[in-house]
């Protein structure tokens, strides 16, 4: 996967503190509603936005419960102490498992593999999404519909209030901000918003936490590759 022997740097805290395991809000679950409509549950991003979305937000959770860090473009881990959620315990078992740090780009590719409907499952477990089979000719179509729409609408919701009011964020609510510019969904958070919310937006990515900002950039620029190689 491209590792680099370099020894690993500290976990950098969180200047509010680092998260719990028990997180109010994953923030993967809610880039997934974020990148789905609230009602019918249909993608609103490109695929590769969304799957590398997702596989960014389920670094930032290992990230923000001190799992991992992101320095200098690559991911290193640095405490293997497993997380309560399955899923999260399942990737940091698979960073583990590769020695040395690795590019942020390369996990991203790696993990977004099935990344939807791994999320989606964890949704689903939780009682928020029910899963909608449909069939056309020779085709199978599933989609995941939102449980509750109020539910569904509320990250985007929470976001679009905070940047336009300049209100504090939650330290994961600044992570799914920086994966939402990352990814485009910042356009249909700030639909319609003043300038300074866009403002407030970089500021955020400018002046957060470091190493949430380089993934969400490094994130972004993975998307820009990946979709461009898509289109070829």
């Amino acid at each position: 996967m491209g590792s680099s022997d370099a020894r690993p740097p500290r976990a950098a805290r969180h200047p509010a503190g680092r998260e719990t395991d028990d997180v109010r809000h994953p923030l993967a679950d809610d880039l997934f509603r974020l990148a789905h409509h609230h009602l019918l549950g249909r993608p609103l991003l490109h695929p590769r936005a969304t799957t590398y979305g997702l596989a960014s937000a389920l670094l930032a959770e290992l990230l923000y419960t001190g799992r991992i860090t992101v320095h200098h473009g690559d991911v290193y881990v640095v405490s293997t102490e497993p997380p309560a959620d399955g899923l999260t315990h399942t990737v940091l078992d698979q960073l583990a498992a590769e020695r040395g740090a690795h590019p942020v780009g390369n996990w991203l590719a790696y993990l977004s593999v099935a990344v939807v409907d791994r999320v989606a499952g964890r949704l689903h477990r939780a009682g928020h999404l029910r899963r909608e089979t449909s069939r056309f000719r020779m085709s199978r179509t599933v989609m995941w519909v939102p449980v509750e729409p109020t539910t569904a609408g509320w990250p985007s919701a929470r976001l679009a209030m905070a940047l336009r009011g300049a209100r504090p964020l939650a330290p994961a609510d600044q992570g799914l901000a920086a994966l939402a510019w990352a990814t485009g969904l910042d356009r249909q958070v700030l639909d319609g918003a003043p300038a300074r919310a866009r403002d407030n937006l970089r500021a955020l990515l400018d002046h957060g936490w470091p190493p949430m900002a380089e993934l969400a950039r490094l994130t972004h620029a993975a998307i820009g590759r990946s979709v461009a190689a898509y289109r070829i």
